[in-house]
């Protein structure tokens, strides 16, 4: 299965962490799942789009690449120890990081929190 991108720009519109965490965060990222690649592009904070690859040569800022089924134990709503956060996976060789680790830096509450929205809400 793996995390339903198609579905971020929604999950993220009004967020008031994202909002707090994304002020002036200008990104374009990549995400990989698998075989398939994921464009984000966020603008000001906001994400304004998300498109399914396949993509020639895009300019991206930074990159998370994992497998889909690492995705879909990432998206569980309580996932297993090692999945529950970027850096969990990247610990544990699951990810592949690559890019502007200073941007990623500057705004990883703001990464993780985007990530956090695709898991099922928690009852």
């Amino acid at each position: 299965m793996g995390l339903a991108f198609d579905q971020l720009e929604m999950r993220a519109t009004g967020d008031a962490q994202l909002a707090r965490f994304g002020t002036g965060f200008d990104c374009a990222l990549l995400i990989g799942e698998g075989d398939n690649d994921w464009l984000v592009r966020i603008e000001h904070g906001v994400v304004r789009a998300v498109r399914k690859g396949p993509h020639v040569m895009p300019r991206t800022d930074f990159s998370l690449r994992a497998e889909a089924a690492t995705w879909a134990k990432f998206c569980e709503p309580v996932p297993p120890p090692g999945y529950h956060d970027l850096f969990a996976l990247r610990r544990y060789r699951r990810i592949r990081i690559e890019g502007d680790i200073a941007k990623l830096s500057a705004y990883l509450f703001y990464v993780k929190r985007l990530f956090e929205l695709l898991r099922p809400a928690r009852s």
